[in-house]
């Protein structure tokens, strides 16, 4: 495998969206592997924009796998604020809307999104706990009426009521 590795890293090397690392686990890298939660050698991780944990790749470990991979998930081209480059039209309209602003002005605006992104999170982590409970609820009831079932099937064969045979 090291070999299709270093022949990706190299593949990717001046690219802008795309980073080829790898980190001996059993030197210096050993806090770093901890870190990041590698178990077991070897250990491709991948991480996406904004996302701070990594994923463990799953997928074929030959270089054609190995750039199949980095070509579908990894090399997405990002906006860029200065040449609207790789930028969609609503990235480019809020772009367009706040590059005459003073930098006090876009620190502001940073800030209430963080802000925004907080609450979002907080009401998101709220909505699927309210789910969870409802589904489990919603289990509860199904378990209950499943048993329900099961006895009715069960008297159903025993031949029902008595009194229906006099």
């Amino acid at each position: 495998m090291k070999p299709d590795w270093d022949k990706l890293g190299k593949k990717y090397a001046d690219s802008s969206n795309v980073m080829i690392v790898d980190v001996d686990c059993t030197a210096a890298g050993q806090q770093t592997c901890q870190k990041v939660g590698v178990k077991g050698y070897p250990t491709i991780k991948y991480y996406l924009p904004n996302e701070k944990k990594g994923k463990d790749y799953q997928q074929g470990r030959d270089f054609d796998s190995l750039v199949s991979f980095v070509e579908s998930k990894l090399n997405k081209a990002t906006c860029d604020v200065v040449t609207k480059k790789g930028c969609a039209k609503n990235e480019i309209s809020f772009i367009e809307k706040h590059e005459s602003s003073t930098l006090e002005e876009i620190k502001e605006a940073l800030k209430s999104k963080n802000d925004d992104l907080k609450q979002i999170r907080k009401d998101k982590s709220k909505a699927q706990a309210e789910a969870k409970q409802i589904e489990k609820e919603f289990t509860k009831k199904e378990k209950l009426t499943q048993k329900s079932i099961g006895l009715l099937k069960q008297l159903e064969k025993a031949g029902g009521s008595k009194k229906s045979e006099l």
